[in-house]
């Protein structure tokens, strides 16, 4: 009787909703009042939560933000914090796909997170990293993204039962791996989706609309793994299964399901079909309801046309795409790099730099079009009489002359800026030692590469009398405003270190320095703090958020289990927990930022942890720098000629005692 009654109130919801805008409200508020005069708790936090999701899903932004404070506040008193969450989530996506208030978004989903993780609530906590990897995608930070989505759906795989949202991240988390281009990570996911999808289906009471939507989600994903490793085969074999999950009428899946046959079609080189699954997708497209969609769809059709030799078609669409965009950055451009500058803190550099590019991609795509012209006439020029095309081929060269003026000096432009890099660059390697001290029962030795001009890891280290303190991190992001937050990071420890505080301590106040107002950016660190007693090997160290170190002892190379630490500069107040190992004398310990072993070759085919322990077990060990450089020379050998996708820094610490 319960389920039919909330079945009943979330229809009334639906439909009150669709009703006349005056009306709705009313509508709701004597829903709600009905089921407060009920007492039914379990009831109202249903209809609670029912009422937000509705509002959210037809874009009544005032009314999210009017009442999802008050039901936060309700449904946490009544304490039920699933629809607590769920409907904390609902403000956090209105804030990005509706508000646009990307910095306010990423704010309120850490506020989320800690109140979870204070609770103890997985689900929660759960849902705040999908929430996060939300807020990371629209802020273009795909990395972050795919890293909040994973921890999300480690969490929320371990609640029982499953929760129902566990099927959108995993469409969510796998959108990001195929454009990062990770192929083989997205079949590795797809796995783990179809053992969950086998189990989650049957357990729970699905109409078979929704038992296709969710299929074909999956199907999808096999589709972009397959095509991305060039594995036509599949690519056509997941496709088919995913036509038979499209419901009918279901114009999405439709457009989703034809954009990736056309991309099938066009690497078997039937450009024909792709041309006419194209125009089938574009049907369905409308470029005043999705620009985005709509401009993914003009690039692949301009590429079909190409092949085929349409190249007067192909001119026509680089045209729209042109004033597409155009229509697009009058709107959005300013107050995005208004919000940019301030959070990086450098106006002045940034703006130079966004307005050189700007320049440079306006120049390229006006010697693109022009080209594409020039081509044209010529094929054409047969049939025109001599003097019209030489009226045309002047103009042209009073345009390239004049594409020539802007492009020498935007050059000069990007010039400047990379002269500035490079200054930045040799400040930034000034931060960290590059000399180590030379004692009898210490080997120490590290390095650091950025892989751009400018890097966010960093390392060092304190040495007074017998104790050794290390570092070694990693922060979010790259870049210049990375190398900023880099370098508050590395004075606050060495300030720390010589106070000769514990790692657990010195992790606390680093973050209380870096996760407060002043951190706009939401930037944060990974890192990880050792302190070494000399005399006798002990060390006590605190891991934020990093990669687990490697010890390696009696030629055996193993991680190092540890707590799992918040990473620094996310929320003020958080405790951070030490550990300690009683000795590790003649036992190398190597620290790396994932710059190693998730570098990638041009396969995108990453270095691995068990590759590390491999080669750290299989290499006889002669002294810190031998095992530094040699990690960094196998990781050139695997990218390949591959650029860096990462800064790379590692530190070897080695506590030497002569066996008696």
């Amino acid at each position: 009787m319960l389920k039919r009654t909330i079945l009943l109130a979330i229809y009334l919801l639906v439909v009150c909703c669709a009703t006349v805008q005056a009306d709705e409200l009313e509508h709701v508020r004597k829903l709600v009042a009905q089921y407060e005069q009920n007492g039914n708790r379990d009831t109202l936090a249903l209809v609670l939560a029912a009422r937000d999701v509705t509002f959210y899903n037809y874009g009544m932004v005032d009314s999210v933000l009017h009442y999802v404070p008050q039901d936060l506040e309700r449904l946490r008193s009544y304490k039920k914090w699933k629809q607590y969450y769920e409907v904390w989530m609902y403000r956090i996506n209105t804030y990005i796909y509706y508000n646009n208030q990307k910095t306010l978004a990423l704010r309120d989903v850490q506020a989320m997170y800690q109140d979870a993780k204070e609770r103890g609530n997985s689900y929660g906590m759960g849902i705040a990293y999908y929430a996060m990897g939300n807020v990371y995608v629209c802020m273009g930070s795909l990395d972050e993204s795919a890293d909040a989505y994973m921890k999300g759906l480690d969490i929320l795989m371990s609640v029982n039962p499953l929760p129902p949202v566990i099927p959108e991240l995993y469409s969510s988390y796998g959108d990001v791996l195929n454009e990062q281009k990770r192929y083989k990570l997205l079949e590795n996911l797809t796995l783990k989706w179809k053992s969950f999808l086998e189990v989650f289906i049957p357990q729970n009471k699905l109409t078979d609309v929704e038992k296709d939507i969710f299929w074909f989600y999956y199907d999808i994903a096999c589709v972009q793994a397959a095509l991305g490793q060039d594995d036509g085969q599949r690519a056509e074999q997941m496709l088919q299964e995913a036509r038979k999950h499209i419901p009918l009428n279901f114009d999405i899946l439709e457009k989703a399901w034809l954009t990736n046959m056309t991309q099938l079609r066009m690497k078997q080189g039937n450009y024909q079909e792709a041309y006419d699954l194209s125009n089938r997708r574009m049907d369905l497209v409308s470029p005043d309801e999705d620009k985005f969609a709509y401009i993914a769809d003009i690039v692949q059709r301009a590429e079909i046309l190409s092949h085929m030799g349409k190249y007067r078609e192909t001119a026509l669409l680089y045209k729209d795409l042109y004033q597409i965009i155009d229509s697009i950055n009058r709107a959005d451009t300013k107050s995005q790099l208004t919000e940019m500058n301030t959070i990086f803190e450098v106006d002045d550099l940034k703006m130079r730099q966004e307005r050189a590019q700007f320049r440079l991609m306006m120049i390229i795509v006006g010697v693109i079009v022009l080209a594409l012209v020039i081509f044209i006439i010529f094929r054409v020029r047969a049939a025109r009489k001599l003097k019209k095309a030489h009226d045309q081929l002047q103009q042209t060269h009073e345009e390239l002359l004049t594409a020539y003026d802007q492009l020498e000096e935007t050059t000069a432009a990007k010039e400047r800026i990379e002269s500035d890099l490079r200054i930045a660059r040799n400040i930034q390697m000034g931060m960290v030692p590059r000399t180590f001290p030379e004692r009898p029962d210490l080997d120490l030795y590290a390095s650091m590469t950025p892989a751009k001009e400018v890097g966010g890891d960093l390392y060092g280290y304190y040495l007074t009398g017998d104790k050794l303190y290390i570092a070694l991190g990693d922060v979010s992001g790259k870049g210049v405003p990375a190398s900023l937050f880099m370098a508050q990071a590395t004075r606050l420890f060495r300030t720390l270190a010589a106070q000769e505080l514990m790692p657990a301590d010195i992790a606390t106040q680093i973050n209380e320095a870096l996760s407060g107002e002043d951190n706009e950016t939401s930037m944060f660190v990974t890192m990880f703090l050792g302190l070494i007693d000399l005399r006798t090997g002990h060390l006590d160290f605190c891991n934020a958020g990093h990669n687990p170190p490697v010890l390696l002892k009696d030629g055996k190379a193993e991680f190092i289990e540890m707590i799992p630490n918040a990473p620094i500069g996310l929320w003020p107040g958080l405790p951070y927990e030490g550990e300690e190992i009683a000795n590790i004398t003649n036992q190398p310990l190597f620290v790396y930022t994932d710059g190693l072993n998730e570098a990638e070759n041009r396969q995108q085919q990453q270095f691995t942890d068990e590759r590390l322990l491999e080669i750290m077990e299989t290499r006889p060990f002669e002294s810190c720098q031998q095992t530094v450089e040699l990690l960094r020379d196998e990781v050139e050998k695997h990218r390949d000629g591959a650029e860096p996708n990462d800064d790379l820094t590692m530190i070897c610490v080695k506590v030497v005692k002569e066996n008696n």
